[in-house]
Parts: structure tokens; C-alpha cells; sequence
């Protein structure tokens, strides 16, 4: 990375920007051209720019609807429906910034015009959830009562169900159905419905496994879990209590959200009682560590919000029961756990989920050799989905 931006984090999202034009979520020199146009870690300017591109790309697909060309028209509305989420992607600094929700309605507004043009059937379904409901989208190849394998495809920390397009499509051509959905802390359940993140998610992943057996469309013998990035955290959990999956995946895998990042000499229990003990002088650290770097004020301001926290301090100290000790061994199905050699937002956590592991498992590490090398294959997302693919297929095939 470095091409465009010598900020690791800006060069990573426009990474993750182009390599989404496999599936025509982007289109390579309107990225390249865009990037070129922002300045160095300058959030506003990122937002100015993917805004002004998205703006331009939705007035062309609402002219192309109107006039009846609807291929046209869905085509420009997957790109700009991107590009608007990479618009708001910066602006959890402040809520009160009415930028935020004003972008986000025009990405799902722009996806809802790609799912009513869609070559396959999209269906948006509300799946119900405690005392409220989760949004997901349900791909299905047709309107025939086959049932199939399903995917249940699940982001992470800034993820979002629209960005699953390309997945689900992939998902179809090998013969599967896919869901992508949002729970608490993603997408439309933060947005809308201010619901933070829970550490348990295997509340959250039976209640679309519940709903998934109303499905006729469903071989509920074959559901298979798909957790991306933060995911890789949140799948695995999941699986660990909910016991009708017949395969999960992990990308990349999460044993311990953020207990990892304590120094060295210190264990982990005593790493969060420090925060705890002393909250003023943690917040004073960590926000003048922010100012330097613009990767950690993103994560900090973006997990503040996600995980309903008032200041960095007491973000960090929610995030103290994410970790599989002692969770992991009670997962039952096959499951693989995926890692990339130059992982920066997990480094050494899928290994040490795998080992855990006593069920059936398999460890993929995809390298720079395969131009796969960063986290979750940004931009190598095509010979990701073959072998992650062919692994799910063989788990199928054998069950």
C-alpha cells in the first residue's frame, strides 16, 4: 500500500474502495481519480471528495431510471450507494454532524434502487430481534422453491450489509442463497436504531438462524456463517453457542478484541483494571496518542460510537469482554479461520483462535505472493472468494 496515500489508513480504505470494482461497487479510475483529489489524512477532504463523486454518479442513475435504461441506472446506483459509505466513513468525530445521516440515507437509498433492478431476486426483510428487528438483505437466485445452502454473511466494526453485494453474488453462483444482515453496533441498528454492540452475539446470529428455518428457500441442514473483519470476532462466538451451522468462517480471526494491545509486560486483567482505576489519565493519553495518528483517532472515535461509549477511556474498558478464553473449544462445527500475512488490525489473533480450536478446523493464510496480503484481501478479493469458496463447497459436499 502507500500508492496514493502515505496515511496506512487512508491507503487502506481506497484499497478497499477499488478492489470492491469486481463487483461494480466502484470503477477503478473514478477511485484513482477521486483519490488523487484528497489531502493527506484530512478527514474533511475524503469527505468532500467520495461525496461529490457519489452525488454526481446518482444524479447520472437517476436520469438513466427515469428514461427506462434500468440496467444503467442500477450499475450507477451500486457505485454511488459505495461511494456514499466511504463519504461518511470519517464523520463518527462529532454526531452531531447532520453530514452523517444525510449520506448514509443516500447510500441506502441508492441500494434500494439496485435491489428493484437486480438481475436476481434481493429481497429486504426485517428479522425480529428482542423487541425490535434486524435489516437484512435476502439473495435468492430465483423464485423457485428449491431449497439451497445458505450464507449468512456478517461485517464487522464499520461494515455494512450493502457492501455484502459482491459476496452474495458470488455466494449465488455457487449455489447457495445468502443473507446479509446487521446486528447491534452495525449499519442500519446503530444508525437508526442507536443499538451499540454486544459482546454475546450468539443472541443476535440465532435470531437470524430462527428465521432462516421459516425460509422454504432454505437447506437448514446447510447454513454456513461468514464473519468479515470484526466479524471474525463475532462468527466465532456465535458458533460457539448456537449449534445449527454446519460450517463457519472467520476473516480474519479474533480471539481477543482488545486485550492484545496491552504492553508486553503487563497481563490482561491488569491492563483494563489500569484503565478502570484511572479513567482521566487513560482518556489524556489516548487522545493525545490520536492526534498523531490517524488510524487510532478513526478506530477510537468509530468504536466510541459503535459501542455507545462517552469517552475513549470508557470505550476501551467495553471492550474488555470480547475474547473467546474458554469460549472458543465450544465451537462444534468446521470452521475456518482466515488470516492475511500483513494483518495490521488483528496481527497474530487468527492463530491464536485456530489453536484453540478442537473442533474440525482449517487455518488459511493468504500471502503477498497472491496479492492477498492485507487484512481481509482488500483488493484481492477474487482469489479470496475462490479458495474461502472452495473450502465451504468441500464442507457441503461432505455433509
Amino acid at each position: 500500500m502507500g500508492t496514493f496515500f502515505n496515511d496506512k489508513q487512508f491507503s487502506f480504505q481506497f484499497l478497499r474502495l477499488l478492489g470492491s470494482s469486481i463487483s461494480g461497487a466502484a470503477d477503478a479510475n473514478e477511485v484513482i481519480s477521486t483519490a488523487e483529489k484528497i489531502k493527506e489524512g484530512d478527514f474533511e477532504s475524503w469527505c468532500s471528495e467520495w461525496s461529490k463523486l457519489a452525488d454526481r454518479l446518482k444524479a447520472f442513475a437517476d436520469e438513466c431510471r427515469i428514461k427506462g435504461h434500468k440496467v444503467s441506472s442500477r450499475q450507477a446506483y451500486l457505485r454511488a450507494c459505495n461511494y456514499y459509505r466511504a463519504a461518511e466513513f470519517y464523520l463518527h468525530e462529532n454526531q452531531n454532524d447532520s453530514r452523517k445521516e444525510k449520506l448514509y440515507n443516500s447510500s441506502l437509498e441508492c441500494f434500494s434502487y439496485v435491489m428493484q433492478f437486480n438481475e436476481t431476486v434481493i429481497e429486504g426483510i426485517k428479522i425480529p430481534y428482542e423487541n425490535t428487528y434486524l435489516p437484512a438483505h435476502f439473495y435468492v437466485k430465483d423464485n423457485s422453491p428449491v431449497k439451497r445452502p445458505v450464507l449468512i454473511a456478517m461485517t464487522g466494526y464499520d461494515g455494512t450489509k450493502e457492501e455484502f453485494y459482491g459476496l452474495a453474488m458470488t455466494a449465488l453462483k455457487h449455489g447457495m442463497n445468502c443473507i446479509a444482515f446487521e446486528g447491534p453496533g452495525q449499519g442500519e441498528v446503530i444508525h437508526k436504531q442507536n443499538i451499540p454492540f454486544r459482546y454475546d452475539y450468539e443472541k443476535v446470529v440465532t435470531a437470524v438462524i430462527d428465521y432462516l428455518y421459516t425460509r422454504k428457500e432454505v437447506d437448514t441442514e446447510s447454513i454456513v456463517l461468514w464473519g468479515q473483519s470484526f466479524g471474525g470476532y463475532l462468527a466465532p462466538r456465535a458458533a460457539a453457542f448456537e449449534h445449527r451451522m454446519a460450517a463457519c468462517v472467520a476473516n480474519s480471526g479474533v480471539y481477543d478484541f482488545m486485550g492484545f494491545r496491552r504492553p508486553k509486560n503487563m497481563e490482561r486483567e491488569e491492563y483494563f483494571r489500569s484503565i478502570k482505576e484511572n479513567m482521566t489519565e487513560a482518556n489524556v493519553s489516548i487522545i493525545e496518542a490520536m492526534k498523531e495518528n490517524t488510524e487510532l483517532r478513526w478506530a477510537i472515535q468509530h468504536g466510541m460510537y459503535v459501542l455507545g461509549a462517552q469517552s475513549p477511556a470508557e470505550y476501551m474498558v467495553k471492550c474488555e469482554p470480547y475474547y473467546m478464553e474458554g469460549i472458543a473449544e465450544k465451537i462444534q462445527c468446521p470452521t475456518l479461520i482466515v488470516d492475511s500475512e500483513k494483518e495490521n488490525y488483528f496481527p497474530g489473533q487468527a492463530k491464536e483462535l485456530y489453536d484453540r480450536l478442537i473442533c474440525e478446523k482449517k487455518f488459511i493464510s493468504f500471502t503477498t505472493d497472491q496479492c492477498a496480503e492485507y487484512h481481509c484481501q482488500v483488493g484481492a478479493k477474487l482469489i479470496s472468494g475462490e479458495i474461502i469458496f472452495n473450502w465451504i463447497d468441500d464442507i457441503l459436499k461432505a455433509n
